[in-house]
């Protein structure tokens, strides 16, 4: 086992939303920037591990992995017990489509390129489609009918937002699994006090701080006895 870190959802929205705030909407939802993309990318994993939260009772923290350090997927996400044998990892590869796009048929072929991109490689991780759309909830309900099996991922999710009538600030992260069947919906309402409570770390992880910024990652002792297991 190597040594990972793993960012609470809450440290890294504080972190996307300041470059946000930087350089703007239009930008940062179309931006091909390595640091701008990283930070779209994390903000719609900030809002599926809310909607992960509401629906396990769980933390799920993420592990955000640079393309020299590993080509896909784009994130390990992981959720803790004080028993090791609890533990729960999803790993998740991420694509969308946004604001600029004109017709569901774009959205539709950004999935049917990753679905292509892995069709013939041996993968155990799902695809996370991030919709964000004013057609949104449409264009989901048609690419259902569109998608008729998981492969080659693990599974199909989708996650949107509902904003309140200020239109800036979310109402409700929405996240669905599309396939495999029978569907799946979880509705993550952000005034739920529940979804945003930090639970504590298990007895096998400890905090670090890098570059600023606290992360956790399970002891090096810990490490160690997997380590000796798996040899």
């Amino acid at each position: 086992m190597e040594k990972i870190f793993f960012a609470h959802p809450i440290a890294l929205f504080n972190q996307i939303d300041k470059l946000l705030q930087k350089v703007g909407p239009e930008k940062f939802f179309r931006s091909s920037d390595e640091e701008v993309k990283k930070a779209r990318e994390g903000f719609a994993a900030y809002f599926f591990t809310l909607a992960m939260k509401k629906y396990t009772g769980r933390d799920w923290w993420l592990a955000q992995y640079d393309q020299a350090t590993r080509n896909y997927p784009d994130f390990d996400f992981i959720s803790f017990a004080e028993d090791p044998n609890d533990i729960k990892i999803e790993k998740v590869e991420l694509t969308g489509f946004y604001p600029h796009f004109k017709s569901f048929d774009e959205a539709l072929e950004v999935v049917n390129k990753k679905i292509k991109k892995y069709r013939n490689k041996p993968i155990d991780f799902s695809l996370l489609i991030f919709a964000n759309h004013g057609k949104s909830e449409e264009w989901i309900n048609l690419l259902r009918k569109k998608i008729n099996t998981e492969y080659p991922f693990l599974s199909i999710w989708t996650i949107h937002l509902l904003f309140k009538n200020n239109v800036t600030e979310v109402k409700k992260a929405i996240a669905q699994r599309i396939v495999p069947l029978p569907g799946l919906k979880i509705e993550a309402d952000m005034d739920d006090s529940e979804i945003h409570k930090p639970q504590s770390i298990p007895s096998y992880m400890e905090e670090q701080k890098e570059n600023g910024k606290t992360y956790i990652l399970f002891k090096s002792e810990f490490i160690d006895k997997i380590n000796k297991i798996k040899k």
